[in-house]
């Protein structure tokens, strides 16, 4: 389970198997999928069937996302074999998975959350972790990471912002020194990680045990391996992350999400602004490699 110390963080319409593939090729020690409905796997919809790991993938957690604990129960009875580890969401900050009761809307119901990862400890046979945010309204880490180790949750992960402050400001790195005090479960960092050294630091100065990085691999599967790539080989890896997606998806799906990846691959570039302009047009592979020609 989360064999190593550097991995890809969970992200809703991102981290699919394209995605999971490339940043693995690039030195991701381990991975997620995207959050995945708990009651949409009990419907049987074959799309949420479609977001779990592939036969291939190995040291590979599958995050599901809900608050109903039966419900829990059952997909996470469905899907224990697709994956290493399930991860409980109860991090995720979006009002339409709050309204629901779910991801971090969980920090307001410790009670809850405590039964669901006690109930899936008790009914699959694959390790469960959580990931986190330090609160709903406000900081109350430490009754969090209590509630987790107290329900035998095999590792935590911990956003270092509340729910309300979204993904605005600065992630609080300094919480991590306080936790790792009465952390005695793995202790994974996140939040603003958006460098080799970031993620390093974490480490090595705050006492995570690992890190998973979200939005700073975006365009840039490198970070994992603090590789930074020369001009041809970025224009040879927007094309192939483009066409495993086409595999996936056929060719306008694939297109239509793939555009706001495209705009991370385009940070720092001289003619940044004019690639933008020109990719929101774009709807076929061929398309995608013009606008990549323009590169410089």
């Amino acid at each position: 389970m989360l064999k190593g110390k550097i991995g890809l963080a969970p992200m809703a319409d991102y981290t699919d198997y394209a995605y999971r593939e490339l940043c693995r090729n690039y030195g991701a020690d381990f991975t997620f999928t995207e959050m995945i409905s708990i009651e949409a796997l009990i419907r049987d919809k074959k799309e949420s069937f479609n977001m779990l790991p592939k036969e291939n993938e190995r040291n590979i957690g599958i995050q599901l996302f809900g608050s109903n604990i039966e419900s829990f129960i059952k997909a996470g009875q469905m899907v224990q074999n697709y994956g290493d580890w399930i991860d409980i969401n109860a991090g995720c900050p979006v009002k339409k998975v709050i309204k629901k009761g779910a991801g971090s809307a969980l920090l307001k119901d410790l009670d809850k959350l405590g039964k669901i990862i006690k109930e899936l400890k008790n009914n699959v046979d694959i390790p469960v972790g959580v990931k986190v945010r330090l609160g709903f309204d406000e900081d109350i880490a430490e009754k969090i990471v209590e509630t987790v180790q107290k329900n035998n949750a095999d590792y935590v992960i911990v956003h270092a912002r509340t729910q309300k402050q979204l993904y605005s400001g600065q992630a609080n790195w300094k919480r991590f020194k306080d936790l790792s005090k009465l952390c005695d479960i793995p202790l994974g960092a996140s939040g603003d990680i958006y460098s080799y050294n970031d993620a390093k630091i974490l480490m090595e100065e705050y006492g995570a045990d690992f890190v998973v990085i979200a939005r700073g691999s975006i365009g840039n599967p490198w970070i994992f391996s603090d590789k930074k790539p020369d001009i041809e080989e970025l224009k040879e890896v927007i094309l192939k992350h483009s066409k495993m997606m086409i595999n996936d998806y056929g060719e306008e799906k694939a297109i239509r999400r793939f555009k706001k990846i495209f705009i991370g691959y385009t940070k720092g570039l001289k003619n940044a602004r004019e690639l933008r302009k020109q990719v929101a047009y774009i709807n076929t592979y061929d398309d995608l490699i013009n606008v990549v020609k323009g590169i410089e």
